[in-house]
């Protein structure tokens, strides 16, 4: 093969090459329809939520699904700080609270931290509505500190509970029935107990049913039935 038909070959094996790299500068043009079936935006920008839901959102109407446990009520948790003595040193205190309106003791933990020691003697009085408990704490001496901590939980008075009481009146004066709401005087746990869509206790959020007792309910139409006499 002469020179002059190598060069030849050469150029012609380069024209080809440069051909492909400038076809290659161009992106496919995207199907409409396949885009409009899930394809990506080419500007990068998120798709817009309609204006409804994110009303709803930024109300809180949201559901947040079922099925949530809930919390032990805590009526207070409290801590002593102890120590400093030169010698151990024992005394007695009463640590904790009083119980929440409606609310009697239900049961305590008492721990410590640091050194020295403390432990329960049991509950501070008879009164099922004093939730304290009473604590003996154990300087260790050496000038060293500690501190005990308490946590009380507490529960619905059953004298004050709905509980297989609906439609009537419990025997600590409040009421279970239909117009409590309206008179103001219904039981603590009247709503999850009798009657779940009520707004009684639940002004400003979602009724145990699922119904809203908020401002924005009316805009929604989600309110509780008793909405306007229970939170108005």
């Amino acid at each position: 093969m002469s020179n002059r038909t190598l060069m030849t070959n050469v150029a012609v094996l380069l024209s080809s090459c440069m051909a492909l790299v400038v076809a290659g500068c161009h992106a496919p043009s995207v199907d409409e329809d396949a885009e409009g079936a899930g394809g990506a935006d080419p500007s990068g920008a998120q798709p817009s939520v309609p204006s409804e839901l994110s009303e709803r959102e930024e109300a809180g109407h949201l559901d947040e699904g079922v099925g949530v446990s809930q919390e032990a009520l805590v009526a207070c948790e409290t801590a002593h700080h102890h120590g400093g003595d030169t010698f151990e040193r024992e005394y007695t205190i009463a640590m904790g609270c009083a119980c929440g309106p409606g609310q009697v003791k239900d049961r305590y933990d008492v721990w410590n931290s640091g050194h020295g020691a403390c432990w329960p003697l049991g509950w501070a009085s008879s009164d099922p509505r004093d939730c304290r408990v009473s604590v003996r704490i154990k300087n260790s001496g050496g000038w060293f500190y500690g501190d005990c901590h308490t946590r009380v939980e507490e529960k619905p008075d059953p004298a004050l509970s709905c509980d297989g009481r609906c439609g009537g009146a419990a025997p600590g004066g409040c009421f279970c029935d239909s117009v409590c709401s309206t008179y103001g005087d219904c039981c603590s746990d009247y709503a999850p107990e009798c009657n779940p869509n009520s707004c009684s206790g639940s002004c400003g959020g979602r009724a145990p049913g699922g119904c809203w007792c908020d401002s924005a309910c009316s805009s929604f139409g989600d309110c509780c039935s008793d909405y306007a006499p229970a939170c108005k």
